[in-house]
């Protein structure tokens, strides 16, 4: 990872570039509002990645398409990927495309154990330069 040079007083930062291929696809704090178990968390930690790369050259409609479509399926069989059934690996599979979907927005996505976004942006979980643990810190009072 290379760092961006800060802009100088008036001028604009340069645009930052967006990460490889796969995006950055990290584990999430244990704060997170959306537990997962460790086996869900892995799995999505592989798939996510190969949902952007698959959504990366597609034009906007089509990207909207595949998020109704995962939309629709999980709204369906949401069940089905918690709990198993004859739905559970399409439900599985949207979840991460939706995911993936989300990783494209402004600050990406945190949810169910991972944290995934297709660019930098501030108070990101995979970057090495963020504090890791800044809540126990605050309560150390370092």
């Amino acid at each position: 990872m290379t760092a961006t040079p800060s802009a100088r007083l008036g001028e604009k930062p340069a645009p930052e570039e967006p990460y490889g291929l796969f995006g950055r696809v990290v584990t999430a704090p244990r704060s997170s509002a959306t537990p997962a178990s460790p086996k869900w968390v892995t799995w999505l930690l592989f798939m996510v990645p190969l949902c952007i790369a698959e959504l990366r050259d597609l034009p906007e409609p089509e990207i909207k398409r595949a998020s109704e479509r995962a939309a629709d399926l999980i709204a369906s069989h949401g069940d089905d990927a918690q709990y198993g059934g004859q739905h559970q690996r399409s439900a599985r599979t949207a979840i991460a495309k939706g995911l993936a979907v989300l990783a494209h927005a402004e600050g990406g996505v945190t949810a169910l154990g991972i944290h995934a976004c297709v660019r930098p942006h501030d108070g990101c979980p995979g970057d090495t330069t963020a504090h890791p643990c800044p809540s126990k810190c605050e309560e150390r009072d370092v």
